[in-house]
């Protein structure tokens, strides 16, 4: 029944968002489209050829690094994700791969990080984000996780990147 409200909910926002805005509701639903690309090559193939199927070809447009245009767009499809109704979830590696497509279909290069960290608790936990010139950009807080991929990316897969020790359990091992 939650869900049922929550869909309901969307569905007026969504019809109130195409009257006032249409343009941010036209952006919302190519947005929408590429989630479910996204999700569904994701299902299908390795997560490079899911990534390069989104990522599509880069456009002749100038580069830019215009903060107005990466803020929308974050706006965009964070407001998207948080509707965390069946593929529209909050998940990091799905905003940052649609962000990754529409950053650069308006000539801002970017790339998709991913890496791991070791929790308090002894969990592992993941995290996605872009790249701007080697900086992370739209991230409320600095990542700090070990780079494990890439994208694009034409680095072959290192193994001791899977594995996460901290520097000094490192240093007694004698790496």
């Amino acid at each position: 029944m939650a869900r049922i409200a929550k869909a309901f909910h969307f569905a007026r926002r969504a019809t109130r968002k195409f009257v006032l805005q249409p343009g941010e509701a036209l952006l919302l639903c190519r947005m929408a489209w590429w989630v479910t690309v996204l999700t569904i090559a994701a299902r299908c193939y390795s997560l490079p050829r899911a990534l390069a199927i989104v990522a599509g070809s880069e456009t002749n447009k100038t580069h830019t690094h215009d903060a107005a245009v990466q803020e929308q767009l974050a706006r965009s499809i964070d407001l998207l994700l948080s509707m965390d109704l069946f593929l529209f979830k909050p998940i990091c590696w799905k905003r940052a791969a649609v962000l990754h497509r529409y950053l650069m279909r308006n000539g801002i290069t970017t790339r998709i990080i991913f890496g791991v960290r070791n929790e308090a608790d002894g969990k592992v936990a993941g995290h996605a984000w872009l790249e701007a010139e080697g900086e992370p950009i739209l991230e409320t807080a600095p990542p700090e996780y070990v780079v494990t991929y890439r994208f694009p990316s034409t680095d072959r897969f290192d193994p001791q990147l899977a594995t996460i020790t901290s520097h000094k359990k490192a240093q007694q091992k004698g790496f």
